[in-house]
């Protein structure tokens, strides 16, 4: 990793000050340049941790704040617990696409590799350039499987609902 735009209202002035890595601003909420992961299952773990560690956390948080009838704690386990739900199109369709990529490549597809991303809207441009049916279907395959993978995860943390000591 060679550089980390994160935006201020996330931190990035603050964090700016203190790694010399780290640059406030950019488009996005944050992002990574210059990242060379070794290869596609770093790559997937890098994308899949922090999300693996955040939503079960938040779950937890989540369920335990709804036993104790602590309203501003749910809410803040609920964010972190959903947000595979907000990263869909984000970090998802990323770990998808390497999936999804890999496949197409090892099929010969080689050029399927540039369909990967953590922007959606830049991977379909990305698309759209390519014009042919096959870039709209690893785009597509993409899009499913990152929905799979955030409904799995969500289903692994457990769900945010208490769970009731006398169910059937």
């Amino acid at each position: 990793m060679q550089r980390l735009e994160i935006q201020p209202v996330w931190g990035g002035a603050l964090l700016a000050r203190v790694f010399p890595w780290v640059v406030s601003g950019g488009e996005n909420a944050g992002r990574l340049s210059g990242f060379q992961p070794a290869g596609d299952l770093s790559y997937f773990v890098t994308v899949l941790l922090p999300h693996a560690v955040l939503a079960p956390a938040g779950a937890f948080v989540a369920r335990a704040a709804a036993k104790r009838s602590m309203p501003f704690l749910f809410g803040a386990g609920l964010l972190a617990a959903l947000q595979p739900v907000a990263s869909v199109f984000g970090d998802f369709y990323e770990m998808a696409s390497i999936v999804v990529t890999a496949l197409a490549r090892a099929a010969g597809a080689g050029w399927a590799v540039a369909l990967r991303g953590d922007d959606l809207q830049e991977v379909i441009r990305v698309a759209l350039r390519f014009g042919t049916s096959a870039a709209f279907t690893v785009t597509a395959c993409g899009i499913a499987l990152g929905m799979v993978l955030a409904c799995g995860l969500l289903w692994i943390s457990g769900g945010v609902v208490p769970r009731s000591s006398n169910a059937p």
